[in-house]
């Protein structure tokens, strides 16, 4: 049987989410109705409680012979944050109430609801003396105003807020019926638990669990998941090597091949045809940084195996539509400009993908588990710049080239490989047996699936419409063109933001309110800003690399072709190969050296590095023999990248050993959005600069951020005595 002692105090967690268990009474055996109850089951419930309700608190009493037992609480991550900041302990309502003893045959508030099984409301509780409430007392303290009991189960639960409540809140008494079948039923965790997609029980702590069954489980998700991200980033980012082979192909055509008409440009603007490509890696970058806001919130409502599998699936539909619309030379560009943002799949899915790979592995392994996942993954963006120029040269599927190319094949070939990577993750992979629908109900969770992601579409639409519509009002003004994308890319987030907010669900805004309280931490914000600069950088140079090493030493300063330039295929995948590969070594040497301390030297190098890739720019810019700085130029970049890459890896460590575990999910979630923005960015700030022949002194403005990033790690994080040192 299950033995309730007193004291006992047990702290676990749940996805950031810190959970604490208290199990008292007297030493006596629990009723054999206590045992077909698990904390973690349990807290699902108290979880939805609280969530759904706004609650402050939720508690689940069992009888234990004559008397009840707290078998499980449940505090909100923001209420415990402000109990603590208010009184300076962690002692909450529901902790007290614990050590209350409450006679099953007595008259106390949840005895009467116990015994009549009726839903039942106290208003004013502060008020109300005993035996009608005999924690008045204690409400008192703690400043609860309301409490509402159910009968459940076995047993009560119970919620209250410090809000007063007229009616009873008219989703509590929905929580339990809706996680009845879940919660509510004994199950054998001794069995295989991946019976089925939704998982029975999930204990990945436990020895003995994790060598029989937890392991293999786990490795065979992760190792699901691994390609599923690659092929996310590949097609995200796959836009920057498209419009190099555009361009090729225009230039090779003598102008008349993908002239995009729809532009209004005239024959001989070159500057402005080259331009408006950058336009399309933006867009692209814009919505998949959007994404991964609705993404951030997603596993818990669909499951992870959902999220791989739909955004994989989903992502097939914009590679369908390049290989059509690259057949035909006279394709318009508005057309591109709607399926670049649907290759934003892509952007959001590390949220959810890293989330869901995370509750698999035992804490000694997330680490190991989540850097294979990111690493591998973030590969993704050399995959394209490798492959791609190699697929695009060849007519493997059968349609004829044009000025040599076969730009459709880009299309072709990424759909077959996200077919063949889609369908292990619809029918192998697993979820936690507290995400998705309570049932296990496929159908259920894909809709919700659909509903979050739309949301995040209102966002990509709005943003990318913007985008399309200020073209003309910005066109020959460089700097309105860097303004555009910094207010475009604040735009879509906020407006994605309004969308969940106003159009999600109860359970969704809960995990807002939750989100909302990191903002109220500078070092928040100062992480943020931290992390546009690693992560940030190495997907905005990813992004752009391809096409500013073919403008820049592709063509001579009269503006003809360069007959010596490199070639863009055999050069452009390095630099995010470079930056993947120093991600993990970031990180082990944060294990060493301190986050802090890795980030310190990393923007050191960034800000050496971006200063002579500038000076070199400029140098190949103004020679007739732009081709003898390519060499100079590639290594200082590369240099870069592994320098962005590497402090990828030591600002994650930074920001989860400086947060708790219930605020580093939300600032890792949070941070992640906004640098990827990073992939819209940059490649629009270099194109500026092109139009407007300043590709130099954009990368100069970036060192000076680079600067003050420097300035704000070793101030607040690595010099001695700093405020947080990490």
């Amino acid at each position: 049987g299950l033995w309730l002692e007193r004291p006992f105090c047990e702290s676990y967690f749940a996805g950031s989410t810190t959970v604490r268990v208290v199990q008292l009474a007297p030493p006596i055996q629990c009723s054999s109705a206590a045992m077909a109850h698990s904390p973690s089951k349990v807290h699902a419930v108290l979880r939805a409680v609280c969530e759904r309700t706004s609650a402050d608190y939720a508690i689940f009493w069992l009888p234990v012979d004559d008397q009840f037992a707290a078998f499980a609480q449940y505090n909100p991550p923001e209420r415990i944050e402000a109990l603590q900041q208010q009184r300076g302990d962690e002692d909450t309502f529901s902790r007290g109430s614990s050590a209350a003893k409450l006679q099953v045959g007595g008259t106390s508030f949840v005895a009467r609801v116990f015994r009549s099984g009726e839903d039942a409301l106290l208003t004013g509780a502060q008020q109300l003396a005993s035996p009608s409430f005999m924690r008045a007392e204690l409400a008192k303290t703690f400043g609860i105003q309301s409490v509402a009991c159910v009968a459940y189960d076995s047993g009560v639960l119970e919620c209250g807020a410090t809000k007063a409540w007229d009616v009873l809140p008219a989703a509590f008494p929905d929580v339990h019926n809706e996680v009845q079948v879940e919660v509510g039923q004994a199950e054998d965790e001794s069995g295989n638990p991946a019976e089925f997609q939704k998982l029975t029980y999930w204990k990945p702590e436990d020895a003995a669990f994790w060598a029989q069954w937890g392991k293999r489980i786990a490795w065979k998700n992760l190792l699901i998941s691994i390609p599923n991200l690659l092929l996310m980033f590949a097609t995200w980012i796959m836009w920057s090597i498209v419009v190099t082979t555009v361009q090729a192909t225009n230039d090779a055509t003598g102008g008349t091949a993908y002239r995009f008409a729809d532009l209004g440009l005239s024959p001989g603007d070159t500057k402005g045809y080259k331009a408006s490509l950058f336009m399309l890696p933006s867009i692209a970058g814009l919505a998949g940084a959007t994404l991964r806001v609705p993404n951030s919130f997603m596993v818990a409502s669909t499951g992870g195996q959902v999220t791989n599998a739909m955004n994989s699936t989903l992502a097939i539909l914009p590679m369908v539509g390049i290989a059509l619309a690259f057949r035909s030379t006279d394709c318009p560009f508005w057309l591109l400009c709607i399926l670049a943002p649907c290759c934003g799949f892509g952007g959001g899915a590390f949220a959810s993908s890293m989330s869901g790979i995370s509750f698999f592995f035992p804490r000694r392994d997330q680490g190991m588990a989540l850097g294979l996942n990111a690493g591998i993954g973030n590969l993704g963006v050399s995959v394209t710049q490798l492959v791609l120029p190699v697929v695009c040269s060849s007519g493997i599927f059968g349609a004829g080239s044009v000025g040599g190319k076969y730009v459709m094949n880009s299309g072709w070939f990424y759909a077959i490989l996200l077919t063949l990577a889609a369908a292990p993750a619809w029918l192998r992979m697993n979820y936690m047996p507290n995400h998705g629908s309570p049932v296990g109900s496929m159908l259920a969770n894909v809709l919700a699936y659909l509903r979050l992601e739309g949301l995040g579409f209102i966002g990509v639409a709005c943003g990318t419409a913007l985008f399309v519509l200020s073209t003309p009002l910005v066109a020959g003004s460089p700097a309105l063109i860097i303004l555009r994308i910094f207010v475009l890319a604040i735009i879509a987030c906020l407006v994605t933001l309004a969308s969940m907010w106003f159009l999600s669900p109860s359970e969704i805004k809960a995990k807002l309110r939750v989100q909302a309280q990191i903002f109220s931490d500078k070092h928040t914000w100062l992480m943020t800003w931290l992390y546009i600069m690693t992560f940030g950088s190495f997907i905005g140079y990813s992004s752009a690399f391809p096409k500013l090493i073919k403008d820049v030493f592709g063509y001579l300063p009269d503006g003809s072709e360069n007959p010596n330039a490199p070639s863009v295929a055999a050069f452009a995948w390095m630099g995010a190969c470079v930056g993947s590969l120093a991600r993990p070594v970031g990180g082990w040497l944060s294990d060493k050296w301190t986050g802090a301390t890795v980030t310190h030297w990393g923007t050191v190098i960034e800000v050496v590095a971006t200063v002579a890739v500038g000076i070199f720019v400029r140098l190949a810019q103004a020679s007739s023999t732009p081709d003898q700085y390519f060499y100079p130029f590639l290594i200082c970049f590369l240099f870069l990248f592994g320098a962005t890459g590497s402090s990828n890896g030591s600002t994650f460590r930074q920001m989860s050993v400086m947060f708790p575990p219930e605020k580093a999910g939300p600032v890792l979630g949070w941070t992640s959005a906004v640098a990827a923005y990073g992939a819209a960015v940059f490649p629009a700030c270099f194109g500026a600069g092109l139009q407007g022949g300043f590709v130099d002194v954009v990368l100069f403005v970036f060192a000076a951020y680079y600067c003050t990033c420097l300035g704000v790690n070793y101030w607040f994080y690595y010099r001695s005595g700093a405020e947080r040192p990490c």
